[in-house]
């Protein structure tokens, strides 16, 4: 599912790479997150399964259209191949807005590639997925080995719909960065017709619809899951403390305060992906109603102008774009040092 990080006016979207077993698809992420540059990507994480493993990391490509004003930071995922490790696929592939199939060119694998597919084809259809509009690029690796199948005769197995299709080697990196360059484009042009069209009206407004409609989808999902209990709006005034508790909130008054209270208020009762997103919301009305920065000044250039830490302010950004279901108490406590930081310095500008 496509997530909206307000402060740094990006997009996150998640792209799975898929395939059978042992087709290369660790390799192509390792040599992908080898090719990008440190400061625009994120830590390789391995997770690993009995003879398999899952990794992922995000970066932010150096070249991508904007959509909507907005750039797009990538999450770039694989699956276990082995077939025992069914629910784990079905669970990375959940939310995916794109998916490059890494099909194995040896005649050997031929029956493993089909099978691999139609276990794709499967999930994505229990998600409500129709696979002829999803974007899809399909990758055939191992084009280095002797006696590899002739890429017609994959393309005529695998590929009917005559989806992308590039030949590879992900050992030695030939052909990976067309692959990337491709589903990019295809899910960059998805998210393009998906988001609403900008209006006539300034550009924080549009911002802020764009932030509202994100919570308010996935609070509709979340809550009927049961799995989390959204608040639909910001109490008007500072909840209830314990007597003599200690709460920053005292520093001010009014709405100020309310804010500051109600995000201590959510970590104190253990939701702290609640806390972070009113901690987020405040901290971009708080950035938008600075004076003299005007509309189009990015929310960078607003936090440098307040003196914040750029360093700090870059960690509050990437844990917006978290899933709430992934922020801890530690990064809802940073969200709320940093609002602090944030509200006291702006008494000064």
């Amino acid at each position: 599912m496509t997530v909206i990080n307000p402060l740094a006016r990006e997009i996150s979207a998640k792209v799975v790479f898929y395939g059978p077993g042992l087709s290369g698809k660790t390799t192509t992420l390792k040599h992908i997150y080898s090719t990008v540059k440190p400061q625009r990507r994120g830590e390789l994480v391995t997770l690993a399964t009995e003879g398999d493993r899952t990794i992922f990391f995000d970066f932010l490509p150096l070249q991508v259209k904007q959509v909507r004003g907005m750039g797009v930071r990538f999450q770039l995922y694989t699956v276990p191949g082995q077939v025992f490790y069914a629910a784990t696929r079905r669970l990375v592939l959940q939310g995916a807005d794109g998916v490059v199939f890494v099909a194995d060119s040896q005649p050997g694998a031929a029956q493993g590639n089909r099978e691999s597919l139609a276990d794709l084809y499967r999930n994505l259809e229990s998600e409500g997925i129709d696979k002829d509009e999803f974007p899809i690029t399909f990758q055939y690796n191992k084009r280095d080995l002797s006696g590899a199948r002739p890429v017609e005769e994959l393309s005529q197995d695998l590929n009917p719909g005559e989806a992308p299709e590039f030949p590879t080697s992900a050992t030695h990196g030939t052909g990976v960065t067309e692959t990337l360059k491709s589903i990019s484009k295809q899910v960059i042009r998805k998210l393009w017709v998906r988001l609403p069209k900008k209006a006539e009206r300034p550009a924080a407004a549009e911002l802020t619809e764009g932030i509202e409609a994100e919570v308010a989808s996935f609070a509709r999902e979340a809550t009927a899951s049961g799995q989390f209990l959204l608040t639909d709006e910001m109490p008007s005034e500072a909840p209830r403390r314990p007597e003599h508790a200690l709460s920053f909130a005292s520093l001010w008054e009014g709405g100020d305060a309310a804010a500051v209270a109600a995000v201590e208020e959510h970590i104190r009762r253990g939701e702290p992906g609640q806390a972070l997103r009113l901690a987020v919301q405040t901290m971009v009305e708080l950035l938008e109603a600075l004076p003299g920065t005007g509309d189009q000044a990015s929310p960078m250039a607003k936090a440098a102008l307040l003196g914040l830490d750029g360093r700090e302010f870059l960690r509050f950004c990437r844990i917006a774009g978290l899933h709430p279901s992934s922020i801890t108490e530690r990064d809802a406590l940073f969200g709320l040092y940093l609002l602090v930081s944030a509200r006291h310095k702006a008494e000064r500008v």
